[in-house]
Parts: structure tokens; sequence; C-alpha cells
């Protein structure tokens, strides 16, 4: 039975055997890594005081002037400040200057962490992992302290497989309550992610593994049991019970042994998913549905491949609300996986409604997914991470001053948000934000608003006469943020030089509304030229997804593919099979599974879930004569920090 000791207040296990003992005792504990001391603050040594907590942790050891130890504190008391104060972007600064110019300093091991906290908080997650690893790093084998890192590493992460990696590098010292924690995180990473890449995350962990290896030995080979990889499922449930696992892990590695599955682990690969669409609709709109209903044929029958049988369900609500309903309904009853469909906005919002379970949705044009609560999604919803992109790239251009225009709907509005977010931590102010109607075509008065945030303050500072002329270097350079969808594009791109915004001055940007395919073809490049906005990577990857999907489609119908119609129904249904593709059909199950996929290529670009929201890997680009020039690849399919 582990033995407990108490330190600063805070319950601590140490194993004293085997890489995993039974746990008879539960101790769940909060565990912060600064809980034995402020975060930096090395402890205060007396001849009659025996020191609490673990020595300061150094990034280079070795002999350090007082006079630089000094200039580190003073640093780091800066560092803490800005941190404190939500100064992320100059915490970042700081704690990377004590590291880089006073490594030898009693508080850069601390100056590391602040700054890989500090990473996270202006978005960069990728790199905050990696400083969070080399802080783990400079500890002692089995510090107490590393579990938690593990932990938060695992947190900022998206990728299963990273955030498996992270966890089982967690070593004997970690406390019961940080385990535990990492226990339950594994359960549900584990089955999100296949056999092989698994089977790549345990090669990479080092000989001997941590404490909890052997929790994902025993769920893999029950796993490898199920593709009939028997030799490799035994060798690895004998692993896991020689490394002591526990719970129901450890019956199920003992089931292996003896060739049977756990209850409800039985591999499906039989199902039916439900599609409703408006086939009976006005005519436009049901021949865009029927498209759409061949493109979602063309992924049943061929995205996982012959290892799978897959049935759809079609139903028509003819683009009646009411009708929708009953089609959910009807679809709930028959016990279907999940569903494709729901167009419009408010077909979607009453079929999400009326789930009887949890069942996934997964529309392709739908906007009302931040609205349809859980397990409803849409590949035309919000992406706060492109506006967060374009922040980014704002920050490079140090623009003194920034407005936004945009309609008042759930999708513009969350973009807006995140934008000023990121734009407020990395220093640029926003001086206004003001919205018009949806739906609206006349946009003077939110344009001329927007202009006078940006320039009246500048312009009476400079004290023109009526007849002086302004020169352009003159002004500060400022930038008008539009994230607007396709529709609007028309209507508000003339209008922005009509009533008087000189795009020369005022940089434009906006996100995917700018990019779409019908905009670069029907609006005067005169318009558009020279907007930063985002749009879908054409990479390799992408481009495999396409000749993937036309390959299937002219195969199955015979005829060349014309127009995007089936291929966003194609992608709705891939994601949705992809989210089943682990051959667990609960709805929770699906859920989450749905939720943890990453890097899907389908028809119209690489796909991941971020946050609840289904995402494109995007990247920014410069329109010029109605084409999308790349700027800057950003990796939104990562999860950016996201993932």
């Amino acid at each position: 039975m582990p033995r407990i000791s108490m330190k600063c207040g805070i319950a601590r296990t140490h194993f004293v055997s085997g890489r995993f003992r039974r746990l008879t005792i539960l101790i769940v504990t909060v565990v912060s890594i600064s809980a034995c001391q402020t975060v930096g603050t090395p402890p205060r040594i007396t001849e009659e005081v025996e020191p609490i907590g673990p020595p300061p942790l150094v990034v280079t050891p070795g002999v350090i002037a007082k006079s630089e130890q000094e200039e580190a504190s003073r640093l780091w008391s800066s560092a803490q400040a800005s941190f404190e104060a939500q100064e992320f972007s100059q915490a970042v600064l700081v704690s990377e200057e004590i590291v880089t110019d006073f490594p030898s300093s009693s508080l850069s091991g601390e100056a590391l962490w602040l700054l890989a906290r500090s990473l996270v908080e202006v978005g960069d997650s990728v790199k905050a992992d990696q400083v969070a690893s080399r802080y783990a790093e400079l500890m002692p084998r089995q510090d107490p302290r590393g579990g938690a890192i593990r932990l938060w590493q695992s947190s900022i992460l998206s990728d299963p497989a990273t955030r498996i990696d992270r966890l089982l590098r967690m070593e004997e010292g970690s406390s019961e309550g940080d385990i535990l924690l990492a226990i339950d995180r594994l359960r549900s990473l584990v089955d999100a992610i296949s056999v092989e890449l698994l089977q790549e995350v345990i090669d990479g962990i080092p000989p001997l593994g941590g404490p909890l290896m052997p929790l994902v030995e025993a769920r893999l080979s029950v796993s490898l049991l199920e593709l009939d990889r028997t030799a490799d499922a035994l060798v690895l449930a004998r692993s896991a019970l020689e490394g002591g696992v526990f719970g129901k892990e450890r019956a199920w590695a003992e089931g292996v042994l003896i060739g049977e599955f756990p209850p409800g682990r039985g591999l499906e690969t039989v199902f039916t998913i439900g599609a409703v669409l408006p086939l009976g609709g006005p005519p436009a709109l049901a021949e865009f549905s029927s498209l759409v209903a061949q493109g979602i044929e063309v992924a049943a029958s061929a995205a996982l491949g012959d290892e799978f049988e897959v049935s759809v369900d079609f139903r028509d609500d003819g683009g009646d609300p009411s009708v929708s309903l009953q089609s959910m309904r009807a679809l709930d009853q028959a016990g279907v996986v999940g569903i494709v469909g729901f167009l419009q906005d408010d077909d979607f919002l009453a079929a999400a409604d009326a789930r009887a379970r949890p069942v996934v949705l997964v529309s392709p044009t739908a906007r009302s997914a931040d609205r349809a609560g859980a397990a409803a999604y849409s590949l035309e919803g919000s992406d706060p991470g492109a506006a967060e992109a374009v922040a980014r790239y704002a920050a490079s251009r140090a623009y003194q001053r920034i407005a936004m225009v945009y309609p008042q709907t759930p999708n513009a509005e969350a973009e807006a948000d995140a934008f000023e977010l990121i734009a407020e931590r990395l220093g640029m102010p926003v001086v206004g934000r003001f919205g018009y109607e949806a739906g609206a075509t006349f946009f003077e008065p939110q344009i001329s608003a927007a202009l006078n945030a940006l320039r009246s303050e500048e312009l009476d500072r400079l004290a023109l006469a009526p007849n002086d002329t302004l020169h352009m270097e003159e002004l500060e350079p400022t930038a008008l943020f539009m994230p607007i969808p396709p529709e609007d594009v028309e209507f508000l791109a003339p209008q922005v030089i009509h009533f008087g915004l000189d795009t020369l001055a005022v940089e434009i940007l906006g996100t995917s509304g700018w990019t779409d395919p019908q905009v670069l073809t029907s609006v005067e490049a005169r318009l558009t030229t020279g907007v930063i906005a985002t749009a879908p990577v054409v990479s390799e990857k992408a481009l495999e997804g396409q000749a993937r999907f036309r390959d299937a489609y002219e195969s199955r119908y015979q005829r060349s593919l014309v127009g995007a119609a089936a291929s966003v129904g194609y992608d709705a249904a891939l994601l949705l099979l992809e989210a089943l593709r682990a051959g667990r059909i609960e709805p929770d199950e699906v859920r989450e599974s749905f939720e943890s996929l990453e890097g899907i290529s389908g028809a119209t670009g690489v796909f991941s879930v971020v946050r609840g929201r289904v995402v494109r890997d995007t990247e920014v680009v410069r329109l010029e004569d109605q084409m999308a020039v790349p700027i800057e690849r950003i990796s939104l399919g990562s999860k950016n920090g996201r993932r």
C-alpha cells in the first residue's frame, strides 16, 4: 500500500515498489506547481530552520556573480509583475531574457516555467510545450513536481497522440492526485487514435516508461485483439500485468490472455447514419441538396474502405423546420449513430433541440453551430482561430489602431472577440467595434464611424488646414478588421472606398468570407486586391483529399464532378465516419472521437475539430487580382494552441 506523507499541506503518495500498485486509498488533490512556495522564489535558509520544498531549478548550473544574480532578481520581479498584470507578451520577453542571459541564476528555472505559461497566454502552445519539456528535464528523477508539469502540458495541447506522450512521461514520484487525473485523461485519449499511432507513441517513450504505461498497454492489447493481432495483444497484456496495472484495465489484460473482450468492447463495423436534406424544397435548394446527397453517398461507400459497411437513411425535410424536427425524432428512434444534413440554420437548430440522445449532428452549411448545443457541428461555423491568426499577422505590422465592422451574428461576433483578445494581448488597441444588422446592404454609418475612430485624433494632431495635402507616409499604420460572410463582401467592398476609406492608408483585414470562390470570381479585383484574409491551405495533403474524392465520385456516378455542393456533403459525412472508425457507437463515444479529429483530408480542405468547432487548416493570404496569395501558413489543424 502506498505511504502517504504531507508537505506544505499537499497529500502526496510514494509508490514503494513496481510501476503500479493497487490503490486502496484514493486521495484526489489538485496539485499546483507552486504549492510549496511562491513560483520562482527560493526558500529562505537560516541556521535554525530546515528549507521547505525542493531547491530551485537552474537552467545551466555554474557560478554566477552577485551583480548578475541581482540583475536576474530585478528582471524576475518585472516578469512576475507583467504576468500578474496580464501583460503576457512582456512577460515572455523578460522571462526569456533571464533564461538566456542569466542561465546560472537561481531564478532561471522558474523563469523558464513562467515563460512556458506566458507563451500559452499569447497563443503559442507549441513553443510553450517545448519550454515546459525543457523545464521538466531540469528536475531530478522522481521529482514530485514533474507530474504536474506533464498534466499541464497535456492540457494545453490538442493532438491526442502528443497528449498521451506527455502523460506517459510522468514518473514514479508523481503524486497520487496527479496520477489519477492522468488516468482519467488517458482513458479517453487512447481510444481516440489509431492502433498504429498509439504504438508509435509507446515506442517513443524511454525504456521502462512511467507508472501509466501499463494502463496504455492494457487498453492497446484489447484493440489489437479486436483487429485479430492476437500475438501482439498477448505481449502487451503480459507486459501490462507485469507492470502492475490495476482496476478495470487489469481485468481487460487478463481477459486478453484468455481471448475475451471486455463488456461493450466489441468492434462495430456496420453503421447506419442519417441524412436530412431539403430534397423536396424550392428548386434551387432541391438541386443543391441533391448534389450534397451524392457527396454523402460517396463518403458512405468509400471513406472507410472495405473494412466497414455504411448505409445512409435519407430523410426529406423540404426546408421546413417542423419537418426537420420530425425527421430528427424518427432517426433518433431508428438508432442511427450520427446524422449529416440540416442545411439551413432554422432546420439545424430545431433538429439539435429535438434530440432525445446526444447523437452527433454535422451540417455542411449551417452557421448556427455555436447555438446548437453539444455534439452539433458545422463546416461553416465560426473559426476564432483564424481570426487570432489574422491578429498575429496584424501585430507583425505594428498597427497603431484597429477598428472592426461586422454583422451582428454569433459567428462574426465570435471571430471579432477572438481578434480583439489577441490584439489587446499583443498591444494593438481596438478603438471601435461597429456592428450592422444581418442582411443589411448599406454600410455608410459603420464605415464612417470606423474611419473616424481610426483617424480623427491623428488628423487633429497633424493640424492640417483644409487645403493642405495629406501624404500617406505621414499617417500611422491602422487597419479595419471585417469578419464578414461571402454574401456581404459583394455589397460592402465597394462601399468601403465609396464612403472615404482609403485602402492604401488603412489596411483591410478579414477572414474566410473574403476568399470564398464565389467572391473571388464575382467581385471586381480592384475592390479586394490588397485585402488580408484567411483561406484553406493548398497543401499536398489537401490536394490528395481533393483527388481522392474526385476519383470516388466519378467512379460511382460515371460523370465529371462539377461544383462544390457534392464536396461539402462528402466532407460532412467523412468527418462523422472518421469519428466512427474506432468502432464505438454510443453517442458520448462518437462525440469524444469526433472532437479528437485532426488532420482529416477532405474534398474542401484539411479538417480538425478545435474547441468543439470544425476548422480547416488555414493560411493568411493577400488577395491579388482575384487570387489568394499565401503570406503565412498557420497550423490550425494542430489546433493552434490550439491544438
